[in-house]
């Protein structure tokens, strides 16, 4: 279709709209031209009636009217059929007139003289033929409320119609031609506007078809409004990269992890049924093979957490929550395997804190910090927890005085699958997915999670919970 391009559309529009506006422009100049041309020769006319009215008024109505040669001469140009006058008595006969001029073409009409009785001016126009129309005035004198005289001055209306003529010839020739040139003029701006979208187009096109997310459109000099969508454009295409960077090395980390045990089962089992064995190594590889089920089970049930939180499908039950005796119940439950290692959990301080949030999600958190800090903490260690309240937070502390975590692994310490040591998280048999379910839970409830470590002295999360007042509904992934 010829209007399939935006490019030739707006320039229909810019050009249609124009078009209107000349148009419009054209008629009412016509319009007003005309008018102000018509009243500017009955106004000729008027004044010179004017002057031989006050000329008759002196003078007998039969009588000759001295001077009154000289001023149309002068004023309408004697003798010229474009200009003459007539002056009539009160019967209608013609009496002083024009040279020239025939009054058989344009004789005082039965209108005129009704209107001139009732001491009315009249304005008429006459078509002569093969001659431009002219226009006469017919002006009353009177003499003690009667008819004496009647004046007629005419002119002709060929400046009048020429100068019309020459407008609408004016105004055919120019209005296509400016339209003509506003058409190729609005094609090339519009095209030139428009060539950042090819650039978009054209790099979408090669990104589609050679899949290099790292391509980017060159941003324009001008922050216009097609410099604003390159922004978004490029800003979109950094998420994407960076979504499927996340995607690929969480498909990495998830088959690594999950072919560990995969890996252990199989060797397992194979070596079980290479040849007959006691009933007790049975029970041993069935007990490992067990363990590795439970470990890949965990691994799962993570995933699944994360997977819904991506897709905001994980059901949550926000209300009021009071995170004290969540803590509290946490604790107790810690200190069960915090004595297995000989680990003190402290409870610093406990403060009653009203936050507005999903309790099963909360007590998750709680728990999976509490875990790992007694999980890489060594023996004789301690754990300290406070929770505090804040003019718009619940402050929730939990330090250890673990191994602590090196400062160039901090600022990826809540992806998936990372891990500082490799070999301690393969002993500890944790899932990797412990801080990063953390990190989605702090961010459902429009909280802050961070953290403070050093290597050998121990490491200290420090998590902030909007308070009941603070918050009414939860966060949008």
């Amino acid at each position: 279709m010829i209007f399939k391009s935006i490019r030739t559309r707006l320039t229909a529009w810019y050009v249609g709209l124009l078009a209107v506006i000349l148009i419009l422009f054209s008629v009412l100049l016509y319009f007003f031209l005309s008018k102000r041309l018509y009243e500017s020769i009955d106004n000729s006319l008027a004044v010179s009636a004017n002057v031989a009215r006050k000329t008759a008024l002196i003078q007998s109505p039969r009588a000759p009217l001295p001077g009154l040669d000289m001023f149309f001469q002068q004023f309408l140009g004697y003798g010229n059929m474009n200009k003459f006058y007539r002056i009539y008595d009160s019967s209608g006969n013609v009496g002083p007139q024009s040279k020239g001029v025939d009054a058989s073409q344009f004789p005082l009409t039965q209108e005129a003289y009704t209107s001139a009785l009732a001491a009315k001016v009249t304005y008429e126009t006459f078509t002569l033929k093969e001659k431009y129309p002219i226009r006469v005035l017919t002006m009353p004198v009177m003499r003690n409320r009667t008819l004496a005289n009647l004046i007629q001055v005419g002119t002709s209306l060929e400046g009048v119609l020429d100068t019309l003529k020459n407008l609408r010839l004016f105004l055919f020739t120019a209005v296509p031609a400016v339209l003509l040139l506003a058409a190729l003029a609005g094609r090339f701006f519009a095209g030139r506007a428009l060539a950042p979208m090819a650039r978009i187009t054209q790099t979408a096109s090669d990104i589609a078809h050679g899949a290099d997310l790292d391509k980017r459109i060159e941003g324009p000099k001008v922050h216009d409004e097609i410099g604003l969508m390159v922004t978004t454009f490029n800003g979109m295409m950094d998420r994407l990269a960076n979504s499927f960077a996340q995607l690929r090395q969480f498909s990495s980390d998830a088959s690594h992890e999950l072919r560990t045990p995969l890996t252990v089962l199989k060797g397992q089992s194979e070596l079980l049924l290479s040849k007959t064995r006691t009933p007790e190594e049975y029970q041993e590889v069935l007990s490992s093979n067990l363990e590795e089920i439970n470990y890949m089970s965990r691994i799962l049930d993570d995933l699944f957490v994360l997977s819904k939180a991506d897709e905001s499908k994980l059901p949550w039950e926000f209300k009021s929550v009071d995170l004290a005796p969540i803590i509290e119940e946490i604790c107790r439950h810690g200190e069960i395997l915090a004595n297995e290692k000989n680990i003190k959990i402290i409870v610093a301080y406990l403060e009653p804190v009203q936050v507005k949030g999903d309790a099963h999600r909360l007590r998750q958190l709680t728990w999976n910090l509490l875990h790992n800090a007694i999980k890489y903490t060594p023996a004789g260690g301690e754990v300290k927890i406070a929770l505090q309240e804040l003019p718009e937070y619940g402050y929730l502390t939990i330090q250890d005085t673990g191994l602590g975590i090196p400062e160039e692994d901090l600022p990826f310490i809540f992806n998936r699958f990372y891990r500082v040591d490799k070999a301690r998280s393969r002993v500890e048999r944790g899932s990797g997915l412990g801080l990063s379910i953390c990190q989605s839970i702090v961010d459902w409830h429009h909280g802050e999670i961070d953290l403070e470590s050093e290597v050998g002295v121990g490491t200290r999360f420090k998590i902030k919970i909007p308070k009941t007042n603070s918050i009414n509904s939860p966060a949008t992934s």
